[in-house]
């Protein structure tokens, strides 16, 4: 009995100290994050309600403004973070270069989310019935190489259609800009995320034309990822994984965290106005999908398709090319 009792005991103090090695232990990384809009408040929701530090992260957080999307990724590939989460269109563009020059693609996409981020919003002023309305029009987008832009091509593309043979101008406009030229008729519409549209309709610029629910397939399609250089995930995999768990945790959080809580979290993460983030959260999805090769293979056949077309990826680029997921285990 004394025996069974010293074991127990033994037991017992190698579980505290392993639990106490991890607290005090925590693994450091440096996390890029686009502070774009609500589709990745995932992130914010780990670091405001402590996620990182449960799972053992010691995580230094740098925001990347709207816009600025391939910045991030070009801060990634330098060394600057360690671990980047934002939009993976740019990711797509430049491992497919390196692979055209012959090279390895140097970035990797471990764990992919936020489905159906792209609304389409028009001037109220504008009569809007079907996307043929848009012909000649100018619309504003975020950058050239937006994920909107990509996954707004996309659905034309399903109906037959091109930017180009509709005559639309794409003009690059901030987020935050974006109601102000509708006010001012600079702009006719804007391709965005929320909580953009939301902002347009409150401030009685403009009004949702379509929302990802309405765009089929694109509206399944994630556009963010947790994207991390090759080298460096194969060198941590214990820091990959736990950053994927903590992303995990926040979408879970997500589902089941009071409204009031969303809004103060969104508030304090993007400075945004409590009316116009409570109107915009119905209509995001910033957690990550429940199985990313699934989400995967509709990335490939609707952003990835569109990105080829245009002959802004090589015919050649694979999934293998820009994703690893055996960084997370599947739950």
């Amino acid at each position: 009995m004394k025996i069974w009792k010293l074991a127990a005991l033994s037991a017992c103090l190698t579980v505290a100290s392993a639990a106490s090695a991890w607290a005090q232990d925590p693994i450091a990384v440096r996390i890029g994050w686009l502070r774009a809009s609500l589709t990745t408040i995932i992130q914010p929701i780990a670091e405001q309600e402590g996620l990182y530090a449960k799972r053992g992260v010691a995580a230094r957080i740098t925001a990347v403004t709207s816009g600025n999307n391939a910045t991030g990724i070009e801060s990634l590939l330098r060394g600057d973070y360690d671990i980047y989460f934002g939009a993976m269109s740019e990711l797509a563009r430049l491992n497919a270069v390196a692979l055209e020059q012959g090279g390895r693609p140097p970035l990797v996409a471990v764990a992919i989310g936020t489905p159906g981020a792209t609304h389409l919003v028009v001037r109220n002023d504008m009569p809007f019935k079907d996307v043929e309305d848009l012909r000649g029009k100018t619309l504003g987008v975020s950058s050239l190489g937006s994920i909107h832009v990509v996954m707004f091509r996309h659905y034309l593309a399903s109906r037959g259609l091109t930017t180009e043979r509709l005559g639309l101008r794409l003009l690059r406009v901030a987020g935050g800009d974006m109601t102000p030229a509708l006010l001012t008729k600079q702009i006719d519409g804007f391709l965005h995320s929320q909580p953009t549209p939301s902002i347009a309709v409150l401030a009685g610029a403009g009004r949702i034309a379509l929302t990802p629910k309405e765009m089929g397939e694109v509206g399944r399609s994630p556009t963010s990822a947790i994207m991390a250089r090759r080298d460096w995930a194969a060198r941590n995999p214990e820091a990959v994984r736990r950053v994927v768990e903590t992303f995990r945790d926040a979408s879970a959080l997500f589902s089941t965290m009071p409204r009031e809580r969303l809004i103060q979290i969104a508030q304090n993460a993007t400075g945004g106005d409590p009316r116009e983030l409570e109107a915009s959260l119905p209509s995001i999805d910033p957690r990550l999908v429940d199985d990313f090769q699934e989400g995967a293979e509709i990335y490939w056949r609707t952003e990835i398709t569109a990105m080829k077309t245009r002959g802004e990826v090589i015919e050649k680029f694979s999934p293998s090319d820009m994703f690893d997921f055996s960084y997370a285990a599947k739950r």
